[in-house]
């Protein structure tokens, strides 16, 4: 055979494999996904047409999502693996009075493009997507009483303090969202980053004081590591956290984990000391 034959044909399979691939673990039948998937997603889409079901697998965890349409009008939801839902795509007109004003009021002049109407162990908030009126994407959470949670923002925009400890912890790495977060009468700076290709995340206080930083299972202190280790066993690391607040006289570590398909949350030292199971 032509040798310049062979290699088109070598080229054109390994382009189609290549593809095959790529759609494998994404958009996926509502057949294979698990039973109790099934169930929520029909459930959800009630006497809707039910359009793509999309397998995403992020820090560990799976969930669907979901397209459904009824009548003229395209939403999406999200449901996790154990068939819980996790978020629905709903209208403003679906919103609580205080949930509206707030909404209303941090989009301002922009344009509204999408609410998530979330739950998170019984916990309902919204995630609200938008452009601003000089056509910057934005977006901020409301919780379910109409209070701002967080809200986005751009770096010339925190304190000084915050930005000098931002600028550190970003030296060798790439700068990602910011969000404004407000909790308990506190005010503090969640800042996520790309390094070395893994998407981590940081916490700084209002003052500049790192309050946390999400690090991967090989940045752990080989005696912290081998206790994450033991206890972990068979189960799945989610996350870990190195917290800049002492606990029993050490910044301890904080795994957030799954054992036996139930959350495993603990803590250890930096020399493997174990210091108890987290909520």
């Amino acid at each position: 055979m032509n040798t310049r034959l062979v290699l088109l044909i070598c080229f054109c399979t390994l382009n189609a494999l290549i593809g095959d691939a790529a759609e494998v673990g994404k958009i996926v039948a509502l057949t294979s996904v698990p039973v109790a998937v099934q169930k929520t997603i029909k459930t959800q889409a009630g006497d809707g047409k039910l359009g793509e079901i999309e397998r995403v697998e992020e820090d560990g965890e799976v969930s669907f999502d979901v397209t459904v349409t009824k009548g003229e009008t395209e939403r999406g939801f999200s449901v996790g693996e154990d068939g819980t839902l996790i978020s629905v795509e709903v209208g403003l007109a679906e919103t609580s009075a205080e949930v509206r004003k707030t909404i209303e009021k941090q989009v301002g002049q922009g344009t509204l493009d999408n609410i998530d109407k979330t739950f998170d162990d019984g916990e309902v908030s919204y995630e609200v997507d938008f452009t601003t009126k000089s056509g910057a994407e934005r977006s901020f959470t409301v919780g379910a009483d109409g209070k701002l949670e967080r809200v986005q923002v751009e770096l010339t925009e925190v304190p000084v303090a915050v930005r000098k400890t931002i600028s550190e912890q970003t030296a060798k790495a790439k700068l990602g969202d910011m969000f404004k977060t407000f909790e308990d009468g506190e005010i503090f700076y969640e800042v996520e980053i790309t390094r070395d290709g893994k998407d981590l995340d940081f916490s700084v206080a209002a003052n500049g004081k790192l309050e946390s930083r999400e690090v991967i299972s090989s940045e752990l202190p080989a005696p912290a590591r081998r206790t994450v280790k033991e206890k972990i066993g068979d189960g799945k690391i989610l996350r870990i956290d190195e917290v800049f607040e002492k606990r029993e006289g050490v910044f301890p570590f904080e795994i957030e984990g799954r054992k036996d398909g139930k959350p495993f949350n603990f803590s250890v030292g930096p020399k493997g000391r174990f210091l108890g199971m987290d909520e």
